[in-house]
């Protein structure tokens, strides 16, 4: 059975329909856009950490493709409810909350047990709506779970259910990169009596008995194997955004990422192999092409997807987990996120999310959801109809010094 599931791959795979508290969900399906109106835009306020809620119209400056916009309405939306409403022109508000919670995960992380507890006992309420997309598969929480089971069960059905995935979901991940260390140390010549990770090889002995050219070469394709997996679909990404762009409310995405890194031959190694086999074109060869290897360029192109997101009205937040780096002779374990991590963080930026970086999880999770919970919905009437229909960035300022506004990046008028 093929267990490669990255989360990245599958994330138009999102659920309508659950049968149980936490059970595999279906395929999705996308709306009709909704008719045209007034542009409403999700504004949170803050200075000095505090959400900031005694802002009215008169305080907020909109500006369309950078010209300024009259206002029609403000609402202040206090964890889902509306505390305040201003202006001549009053738009509904939709008080529906959905989260999806997404994770790109290698190991189980003790630490996600405090996000998920206070996901169910200071988020969700009745009538908000849950999907949870592992490296596995994608579930749905069922809508009456939250009025038949306490939040003390649903807490540990997702924490069983999560470990359960990402154990299952990456085993040919984690396969990849136990190979590529079992490989590594071979290529460098060291042993399995000087691991300091201890860990339990059996099949050193049978790697070290290949010959040099053979390690190699196996080397590099066990990295392009990993590399195969990394890849993000952005196409999947834009249809996920398109998936979402007509569920009405709040609509709160949350991507916990953890940290990767992959096994390079050290430097020092490599120096002495090259060396020592200078006289050995073809190990030459391979051996420069494993540098070559090394220099990967950015491959997440986030421009169109950031977009998308903001347009569909997302609050992108995303949560980057550090993780222990494990040590091992003969390599140079190589943090492997830099073609990933600012596309995610650029996305964020663009919806109005946040970006946590993180040992524990929890309190970036918090800071997510609380941002989310509380802000200003603002309305105003575009210039009109654009031809070609091309993206119009938005931005918000108020006139109150030492506040921070983060608003989405803009839309694509109808």
């Amino acid at each position: 059975m093929n267990m490669r599931r990255p989360i990245l791959a599958i994330l138009a795979v999102l659920a309508v329909v659950a049968l149980g508290n936490f059970l595999p969900a279906g395929p999705s399906q996308e709306a009709e856009r909704p008719s045209p109106g007034p542009v409403e835009v999700r504004v949170h306020v803050s200075s000095e950490g505090r959400f900031v809620d005694d802002l009215s119209l008169g305080d907020f400056v909109i500006l369309e493709a950078g010209a300024s916009r009259p206002l029609g309405s403000l609402a202040l939306v206090r964890n889902g409810l509306v505390a305040r409403r201003e202006g001549p022109d009053i738009v509904p508000v939709h008080f529906d909350r959905s989260y999806t919670l997404l994770f790109q995960m290698v190991d189980w992380d003790p630490t996600m047990a405090g996000a998920v507890d206070y996901l169910f006992g200071s988020v969700l309420k009745p009538g908000d709506t849950l999907t949870m997309i592992t490296p596995f598969k994608p579930y749905n929480l069922h809508k009456d779970a939250l009025a038949q089971r306490s939040k003390a069960e649903l807490s540990k059905s997702m924490k069983d259910v999560l470990r359960k995935d990402i154990l299952r979901g990456s085993g040919e991940y984690r396969a990849l990169l136990g190979e590529l260390r079992r490989l590594t140390r071979a290529i460098a010549g060291t042993t399995t009596n000087f691991q300091e990770d201890m860990e339990s090889d059996l099949t050193t002995e049978a790697e070290g008995g290949m010959g040099l050219e053979m390690q190699i070469d196996r080397y590099r394709q066990s990295l392009m194997k990993l590399e195969a997996i990394r890849l993000i679909d952005e196409a999947k990404l834009l249809s996920f955004a398109g998936s979402l762009k007509s569920v009405p409310g709040q609509k709160t995405v949350i991507l916990f990422y953890q940290r990767e890194y992959r096994p390079e031959i050290s430097s020092a190694a490599m120096n002495r192999l090259m060396s020592d086999y200078q006289d050995k074109p073809d190990i030459l060869g391979n051996l420069m092409d494993l540098f070559q290897f090394y220099k990967r360029e950015k491959t997440f192109q986030a421009e169109a997807v950031k977009r998308a997101f903001a347009d569909a009205g997302i609050d992108f937040h995303f949560i980057f987990m550090e993780k222990k780096n494990q040590r091992v002779f003969g390599a140079t374990m190589r943090e492997q996120s830099e073609d990933t991590f600012p596309g995610f963080v650029d996305i964020a930026r663009a919806t109005g999310g946040t970006v946590g970086v993180s040992q524990n999880p929890t309190s970036a999770f918090k800071h997510a959801v609380d941002v989310s919970a509380d802000y200003y919905l603002l309305s105003f009437i575009p210039e009109g109809p654009s031809a070609g229909g091309g993206f119009r960035t938005i931005g918000v300022t108020v006139n109150r010094a030492d506040c921070q506004v983060t608003n989405p990046l803009g839309y694509f008028p109808k």
